[in-house]
């Protein structure tokens, strides 16, 4: 997830200390960045409050638009 990637990118932030903050394993974050996963409801608000808001819920749903 482009968005995902850049944020912690621009910020500095580990995978694992990403996890940590929002409630998952890093192996997930990784699955999230890669595109490989796409997070639950629930998570994807923890990644919004947790990115400020950069990272939005839409950016989940028009990453899956594009890949179908």
């Amino acid at each position: 997830m482009l968005k995902l990637k850049q944020y912690l990118e621009k910020h500095k932030i580990t995978h694992a200390a990403f996890a940590e903050k929002v409630g998952v394993s890093q192996a997930t974050v990784n699955r999230y960045v890669s595109g490989d996963r796409s997070p639950s409801k629930r998570t994807i608000l923890r990644i919004k409050e947790a990115t400020k808001g950069f990272v939005k819920e839409r950016d989940w749903f028009v990453q899956m638009d594009r890949a179908a």
